[in-house]
């Protein structure tokens, strides 16, 4: 009876630890999962940020409602074919540049893969069960995953860094504008004058603009590497980390978004180039296996 009474206790007592062990991972688990959540909502940001960087290197200058119409009337009185569904686009806006179906639907292709990356890595930790024992091996099995998004990351900033997305089709509208401006044979010089520096503050209204574009978008992915290397800190190092110290890393890593948002311009582009020297992967932005 006293043997039967002592293993119950220590069973129960058994249990009662296994429980608390349990919960202790379960909760360290939930709170790296914010670090995580950090991560995955900066590259969806970034990568949002690229595709619009993207889209704008080939958009034409925007205009209002009016300038649109009364382009597309002139149009109209100037065109002496048959309208049809395949010309309308163009009698409509005659600026936009058509972009080959094909090269479009590919760069669709890549930006949802990248994207699909980062988001599996995320739902890893979604997937770990409340309380599960596997969740420490599953946290641990994700530093190697993590470490190629990284070195993928620090490629694509690196290459925007260097080569920061233009506004190609609108560059080429104004220089367009200003070979014509020099050749017009009927200008005398002050109207040549006033035409040319109006001209020069278009394009340095450009540039201005062109200059937000690069920031923003070197900025959104300089935030999603800073995030992804102080995640792994996290990870590498889990096993020796309490659910206080999680906490203190996810009120780090607010901390260290904010100091990426407060970089200027110059010096964003100066930390891209930095992550060409100091990544351990591919310098090519091409998916991570």
């Amino acid at each position: 009876m006293a043997v039967s009474s002592i293993y119950q206790f220590t069973r129960k007592a058994v249990l009662i630890i296994g429980i608390g062990l349990l919960a202790a991972c379960s909760q360290k688990a939930e709170t790296l999962k914010i670090t995580v959540t950090q991560f995955g909502s900066a590259t969806e940001d970034a990568f949002d940020a690229y595709g619009t960087a993207q889209t704008a290197q080939f958009a034409p200058a925007p205009k209002s409602q009016n300038a649109r119409q009364s382009e597309f009337i002139a149009n109209m009185e100037a065109f002496t074919g048959k309208v049809t569904p395949s010309n309308l686009p163009t009698l409509l806006d005659p600026d936009a540049v058509k972009i080959d179906p094909n090269v479009a639907q590919q760069w669709q292709k890549t930006l949802a893969s990248l994207r699909n990356q980062y988001q599996q890595f995320v739902a890893i930790f979604d997937q770990i069960e409340a309380g599960s024992a596997l969740g420490a091996s599953a946290v641990t099995d994700s530093g190697p995953i993590l470490e190629k998004l990284r070195n993928q990351l620090d490629a694509i900033t690196s290459d925007l860094a260097k080569d920061p997305p233009q506004f190609l089709v609108r560059r080429g509208t104004l220089i367009a504008d200003l070979n014509k401006i020099r050749s017009e044979p009927n200008d005398d010089d002050d109207a040549k004058s006033l035409r040319l520096q109006i001209w020069w503050q278009d394009w340095n209204a450009l540039m201005a603009e062109e200059k937000l574009l690069q920031a923003h978008t070197l900025r959104s992915f300089m935030a999603a590497s800073a995030l992804g290397r102080h995640l792994q800190t996290q990870i590498d190092n889990y096993a020796k980390l309490d659910v206080n110290a999680l906490i203190g890393a996810a009120e780090q890593g607010i901390t260290l978004a904010g100091k990426v948002r407060s970089l200027s311009p110059t010096e964003l582009v100066a930390e891209g180039r930095n992550l060409f020297e100091t990544a351990t992967g591919s310098t090519t932005a091409t998916p991570a296996q």
